[in-house]
């Protein structure tokens, strides 16, 4: 994922919009209204950028740091949140069928293929996914008592990154659930699929309804099964932060939605590259994702553009200032500098949403590191640490 932020990066290079377009914004650091003569970097940003320099902070943290406090006005608001088409009569029309990127109101449930009990309190659960025709993994674990535990309990939808993988390894799920009354589901094979319900079957990765199957078919399934209460939570790391957020806004089940080390944005210059890189990544095409980058399904999935529809959510979101940490772990094809890029291009965005999201009155929890690069070492870290916030909004101890 590393080589996704390169690519989100390069692409930094921007056309400020019209007067006419930036007139009607307000300036996200100062709330005041953005007028033709607005620069790209307003000077109270800057003034809060210097003003973040301590003697006290680690060197490697500094462009993080710098970056997050520049971000103020109308730079966060070009990386994150304009839209193509916005200020434009030639750009917006829609390539895709909005519809289809969301879930069927009626969509049936999963389907329990089998379950094989892996070790202590693990398990592999496959269900047969109408939506995508065919069979889903996923790592399952129970609390204490496994299959014979019938009390009723939440259910923790913990998703893993652009990868497709697991939390059940080096995330270290399993081990840390163990004396929690609560279900922990992980699904496998989301390979650079935003967890988004895709427009159209791509060549490459196939047809991808993830977030039918988030919110219509496992939930239901594992409620029935594994005496859910429908009183749950989502989270997710890495490319799946974002849309785990967004997803809770799609089911009632959800009280509390989370990030860990992600960008929940798909709009502005670095929000959209971001997310059509880890896309492009694994081979595919995002336009069979949402369309053409000027296509509105890209912001009706943006969560920074949704905040509306998290206010009845508890939130948190977690991210570091990219210092390498003892725990780091080393990640295959991705050199140890580009962890700490990748990371701090994370946080960057992460800190704009936490604070635009407290400044539409949002509650939100803002778990920030000093030190951990982009890798399970610091995802580890920070379930452990967000588990203050997820473990009170459950009623789980």
């Amino acid at each position: 994922m590393a080589l996704c932020v390169a690519a989100a990066l390069t692409a930094s290079t921007v056309t400020a919009p019209s007067a006419s377009a930036r007139s009607s914004q307000s300036s996200l650091l100062t709330g005041q209204p953005a007028d033709a003569n607005s620069s790209v970097i307003d000077a109270s940003s800057v003034a809060a950028a210097f003003s973040s320099l301590r003697s006290d902070i680690h060197p490697v943290a500094l462009p993080a740091l710098v970056i997050s406090a520049l971000m103020g006005g109308l730079l966060g608001y070009l990386s994150f949140e304009r839209f193509a088409f916005q200020g434009s009569s030639r750009l917006g029309s829609s390539t895709v069928d909005l519809d289809s990127t969301f879930p069927d109101p009626d969509a049936p449930p999963a389907e329990f293929v089998s379950l094989e009990h892996v070790r202590d309190n693990l398990y592999t659960l496959t269900v047969y996914s109408p939506s995508m025709q065919r069979n889903i993994t996923n790592d399952l674990v129970l609390p204490a008592g496994g299959t014979d535990n019938t009390t009723p309990r939440p259910t923790f939808y913990l998703l893993g990154g652009a990868g497709g993988g697991g939390w059940t390894g080096e995330g270290g799920a399993p081990d840390f659930f163990r004396d929690k009354l609560i279900n922990v589901v992980t699904p496998r094979g989301a390979i650079g699929s935003q967890q988004a319900d895709w427009a159209q079957e791509d060549p490459k990765l196939g047809l991808y309804k993830w977030t039918t199957y988030l919110t219509k078919e496992l939930p239901p399934l594992i409620d029935a099964t594994f005496h859910g209460t429908g009183n749950d939570a989502i989270a997710g790391m890495s490319m799946s932060g974002g849309p785990a957020m967004h997803i809770a806004t799609m089911d009632d089940r959800f009280k509390v939605a989370g990030s860990y080390s992600s960008c929940p944005s798909t709009t502005g210059v670095l929000g959209q590259a971001f997310a059509s890189s880890t896309v492009r990544f694994y081979g595919a095409d995002p336009a069979n994702m949402w369309g053409s980058s000027a296509d509105p399904a890209w912001a009706a999935h943006s969560p920074i553009l949704n905040l509306e529809d998290m206010r009845d959510l508890k939130l948190f979101a977690a991210a570091s200032r990219g210092v390498p940490h003892e725990t780091d772990q080393e990640v295959k094809d991705s050199p140890a500098p580009l962890l700490v890029v990748d990371e701090q291009f994370n946080y960057t965005c992460t800190r704009y949403f936490v604070d635009e999201a407290r400044e539409a009155g949002l509650s939100i929890d803002f778990y920030e590191f000093d030190e951990g690069t982009h890798n399970w070492g610091l995802f580890r870290r920070q379930l452990r640490e967000t588990w203050k916030t997820i473990g009170p909004a459950l009623g789980v101890e």
